[in-house]
């Protein structure tokens, strides 16, 4: 049941529908040209609906390795890697600024903004290489830093993050469409900023990672003319997917709880909080958010496979899922979305507690089973976390699209 409500979740939150929608609510006549910039793991569907929706002049976006070729006539695209950035994202980052910089203040600009474009749209600032780069941010992503920490320091190591986009094609006017993974969705942090003044300052990144404070720069600030033109719109947040999720659940003829669409904090923590609130049999108990993991272990996993594990064995009376979106879940020998279990998967007599201590969720449910595999999903919308007490047994593996 958990895996095909997931399932009809991610259909509802397409992001080629939420760009189509919300283009039909715009004029576009006035313009002399037309220009589509973009980046992150919904820009491949987005940039497509644009072209279906729009007679545009030329456009660049990054999207992820792996993913299925879009179906473009003008918008040209890079796929580049993610976590961590490499160069075929600088090359994808250094087209973009070049169509951003074309632009006039008689044209629009249509950025095309999701989860995951830090990493895909890496540009470092002079005197840094990407090599620099992909060490900070393999570093603070195994640290345990928040999205928003990471994101402060990459601002502060880029040319273009930060609001240096904005700098880049102004005065043309910019209509910034944004899928929202962070949190209560600061535009300043969702893909680091390109197109938003930026409220944080070399010290604040200082603070996070002193070592490497030399080679900070400074980032626009608040009440620059460069943001004048730029009007943002969030196409969809992690209540969307929480809202979404309790419909579908409704429609089922069963009992949705929205337990928290800001769920945040250290993964195992959150997990085992989380499981003892699972009680009302008649519930499916919905949360959306991101964790974080500190890494002390050398296991292979991601927070949703750890969320998983620290919550069954927590309570072994609930069954739960626990994927991310984008169809990724950090470091593993393959492409896991996440993992589902129940008291069944602890039938099978494997221990979760030196796989939760080594951060090797992923190996646990490699043997038990569970694991979720949708490939890349098209979107990025942060976790998606339902839970519910155990009805039955799961398969060995799960595959969805």
């Amino acid at each position: 049941m958990l895996v095909k409500i997931a399932k009809e979740v991610l259909k509802k939150i397409n992001p080629a529908h939420l760009v189509t929608t919300e283009l039909k609510k715009h004029s576009f006549g006035s313009y002399e040209r037309i220009f589509v910039i973009g980046t992150g793991k919904g820009a491949s569907k987005m940039a497509e609906a644009v072209e279906k929706h729009l007679e545009i002049t030329e456009g660049f976006i990054t999207i992820p390795e792996g993913e299925t070729p879009p179906k473009l006539k003008k918008i040209k695209y890079l796929n580049a890697s993610h976590p961590l950035p490499n160069a075929n994202g600088v090359k994808g980052a250094k087209e973009i600024l070049k169509i951003a910089k074309k632009a006039d203040k008689n044209d629009l600009v249509i950025s095309l903004i999701s989860g995951g474009g830090s990493a895909l749209m890496p540009l470092p600032a002079k005197g840094i290489s990407l090599k620099d780069k992909i060490k900070i941010t393999s570093s603070l992503l195994k640290s345990g830093a928040t999205i928003q920490e990471i994101n402060t320091v990459r601002k502060h190591l880029s040319q273009i993050k930060g609001g240096f986009l904005a700098k880049a094609l102004y005065p043309a006017t910019c209509l910034n469409l944004v899928i929202s993974d962070v949190l209560g969705d600061d535009l300043s942090s969702i893909a680091s900023g390109p197109l938003s003044p930026d409220p944080t300052t070399r010290e604040d990144a200082f603070k996070i990672l002193k070592k490497y404070g030399k080679l900070l720069v400074e980032t626009p600030k608040p009440g620059d003319k460069i943001f004048k033109n730029i009007k943002s719109k969030i196409l969809a947040n992690h209540e969307t997917t929480a809202n979404t999720v309790a419909k579908i659940i409704k429609k089922k003829g069963l009992k949705p709880i929205i337990l928290d669409t800001n769920l945040k904090g250290e993964c195992r923590i959150k997990a085992a909080e989380i499981a003892r609130k699972i009680t009302d049999p008649k519930a499916i108990y919905i949360l959306t958010g991101e964790t974080t993991v500190t890494v002390k272990g050398k296991g292979a996993g991601g927070r949703n496979q750890e969320f998983v594990l620290a919550a069954i064995h927590t309570n072994p009376k609930i069954e739960i899922l626990s994927i991310g979106t984008d169809g990724v879940d950090g470091f593993c020998p393959e492409k896991v979305a996440g993992a589902i279990a129940n008291s069944d998967t602890l039938k099978q007599g494997v221990s979760p507690l030196p796989y939760l201590k080594n951060n090797d969720s992923y190996h646990f449910f490699k043997k038990t089973g569970g694991l979720i595999i949708t490939g890349p999903t098209g979107t990025n919308l942060g976790d998606l976390v339902l839970a519910t007490l155990h009805l039955g047994g799961i398969t060995k593996r799960r595959r969805f699209l």
